[in-house]
Parts: C-alpha cells; sequence; structure tokens
C-alpha cells in the first residue's frame, strides 16, 4: 500500500525577497522570482489560520512560515514577519545573510543598524568553505569576504550569530581554515553546526560532492564536536536502508505547504480554514498514492553498497523518487 500521510499543520510560503545570487546548492531552485502579492495580504491570511487554530483549540495544530526566497526585508516587512513569529510564541531575531544584495561602506552600516533597531539581535551565515571556494559555491564572486564583514561589524556592535558550514569533498580540506577565520572574528556564536548539502533542490546535482563512509570515520575531533545534536546520525546508503525499511509502514506525519501568490489568494481567502487544511492534506496523499510504498522503491532504487553519507533518511527516500520519476515518468510527490 502507498504511504499514509497525515498532515500536521500548514506551513505557508511567500516569495517576497528574492535573491541578489543564486547558490549552487540552493533548496529552492528557483530564488530570483517574486511573486506580485503584496506582504500585508500574506499576513492577514496566517493571522486568520492563527485565529482559527485559537478558536478551535487545535493545540496540536503547527503553523509556519516561510518569507523569502532571501531576507532582504523593508523594514515593513521585518515588522510584519515578527508579528506571525509571535504569534506562535516565538521571536524573530536572527536575520540570513544568503541572497543579500551588496551593500558598502555608510549603506551597509546604516542597514544593519535600522534592522538592530527593529529588533534584529544577530544573523545567520551559511558557508561552503572559504574565499573562492565558498564564492564558487554561492554564485557571487566576493560573497564570502562580504558575510564575513557583515558578521564583523556585528559583532563589534554586540550581535550574535549562527552558522552552518557545508561539508563537501571540495570543502573538507579547508575547513580548518574556515574555522579560524571564523574564531577570529568577533561577536557571539550562538550555534555552529556542520552539514552535508540536503538532497533537495539544486544540490542534487552534487552528489559527486558527498563525503563517505572512509571521510566520517577520519573527520577531525573540531568537526565531530559541531555535528549537529538533531542530525548526528550521518548515515551512508546502505546503513540508511535497514534503519528506514523498520519504519517503511508507518504514517508520515508533514507539514503541508502552500505557496501563496496572486493566483491563489483569493481563493484563499474566500475558503475556510478547515476546508484548505483538509484539500491540501488530500493533495498530498493523492501525491503519494502515484509512487511505491517506501519498501518497495528500496527493493528497486536502493544501493546496498553506496556508502556515500546523508544526514537525513528523508535525503535518501528523495533520492529513490527521482529515480522513479526519471524511469517511469512518474512525478515525486509534494515536498
Amino acid at each position: 500500500m502507498p504511504r499514509a500521510i497525515i498532515g500536521k499543520g500548514l506551513r505557508f510560503s511567500l516569495r517576497h525577497a528574492p535573491c541578489a545570487h543564486i547558490c549552487r546548492y540552493c533548496l529552492i531552485s528557483e530564488s530570483r522570482k517574486r511573486s506580485a502579492l503584496p506582504f500585508s495580504r500574506f499576513e492577514q491570511l496566517v493571522h486568520r489560520f492563527h485565529d482559527w487554530k485559537a478558536a478551535s483549540h487545535r493545540e496540536d495544530f503547527s503553523i509556519g512560515i516561510f518569507v523569502g526566497p532571501s531576507f532582504d526585508y523593508d523594514l515593513e516587512t521585518l515588522a510584519g514577519v515578527a508579528r506571525l513569529h509571535a504569534r506562535r510564541g516565538a521571536k524573530f531575531q536572527i536575520l540570513n545573510l544568503g541572497g543579500l544584495r551588496i551593500r558598502r561602506g555608510d549603506e551597509l552600516i546604516a542597514w544593519l543598524e535600522e534592522r538592530r533597531a527593529a529588533g534584529i539581535t544577530g544573523f545567520h551565515t551559511s558557508l561552503a568553505g572559504c574565499g573562492e571556494t565558498h564564492d564558487r559555491w554561492n554564485g557571487r564572486a566576493g560573497d564570502f569576504d562580504y558575510q564575513i564583514s557583515i558578521l564583523r561589524l556585528a559583532g563589534e556592535r554586540g550581535m550574535v550569530r549562527s552558522e552552518r558550514l557545508f561539508l563537501t569533498q571540495n570543502t573538507l580540506p579547508i575547513f580548518d581554515r574556515l574555522l579560524d577565520i571564523l574564531d577570529s572574528t568577533p561577536g557571539e556564536v550562538r550555534s555552529r553546526v556542520a552539514s552535508p548539502f540536503f538532497y533537495a533542490g539544486l544540490a542534487k546535482r552534487y552528489e559527486n560532492e558527498r563525503l563517505t563512509e572512509d571521510d566520517r570515520e577520519k573527520l577531525p575531533e573540531r568537526i565531530n564536536q559541531i555535528r549537529p545534536a538533531r542530525f548526528d546520525n550521518w548515515l551512508s546508503e546502505r546503513e540508511w536502508i535497514p534503519v528506514m525499511l523498520e519504519t517503511a509502514t508507518r504514517p508520515r506525519k508533514l507539514l503541508l505547504k502552500i505557496d501563496v501568490d496572486e493566483t491563489n489568494i483569493e481563493h484563499l481567502e474566500n475558503t475556510s480554514c478547515e476546508e484548505i487544511f483538509a484539500e491540501r492534506e488530500r493533495q498530498y496523499q493523492g501525491s503519494y498514492r502515484r509512487v511505491p510504498p517506501l519498501d518497495e522503491l528500496c527493493s528497486r532504487y536502493g544501493d546496498p553498497t553506496s556508502r556515500k553519507i546523508y544526514m537525513m533518511s528523508r535525503d535518501v527516500e528523495g533520492k529513490w523518487m527521482d529515480m522513479h520519476e526519471c524511469e517511469t515518468g512518474t512525478k515525486t510527490p509534494i515536498d
């Protein structure tokens, strides 16, 4: 039987702030597109769902948002995103640096100070190596130096930072140099994690850059110390297979994504929250019915000899689904 899908909530997505450059490992793929929908209508829609959740006492229903692809928001949007985070009891205080347009000198300082005054307390950086290696991965000459310059300015002003550092075959040899640069940059580091690429978006093209079991076993302690606590079980495909088969028949609980734009906003505004959630859950379930169950995907496409490392079982399953689409023409499920 196809894998059962249960919606545990909704994640509303708006393409509002296009990226100024395209990373080769981008999860989104089309990061320069922007919706014509005003942010205010998106915000009102999400508030309506929070009101419905509270009125219907659905404490277990999750509501998430993604307003991107970059976080290069104007101050009005920044305030609106903060309001939406507050609705679920969170604070919006960290801005991602990926995709920002280049600002220099006084313009950059003014931009940073405006965001600090608006409640931003720090920045998140995603780095794939350092220098020209990072610049190539991120699709923009000088991007590494630009991100470090923002971190330095922020650190000098008492702001904090979080870091995601990607591990690939060509970033591993220069990882120590990257850590040395970051350690010499002022500012409190709230979190620092090393990570392989996710199997998603444009990163699917770089399977040859994945670390192997041999690489994993030889990682220096300096890297092992920053493997993420939640996803530190870095397994190869051959190691993931028995783990995945143990839970192959369990329903998958998903936060169901809705891309909101000018083409569907009126439908979303004029349809009840219950109907929207039920409709989206049916769409997800229908998309999963088109593909074989996990154990069958594994028997067809699983490679019990593959020693390439993946951080999550969903990466491996996603690869199998892509292989199934390539072989049969059947579209992969909604993700």
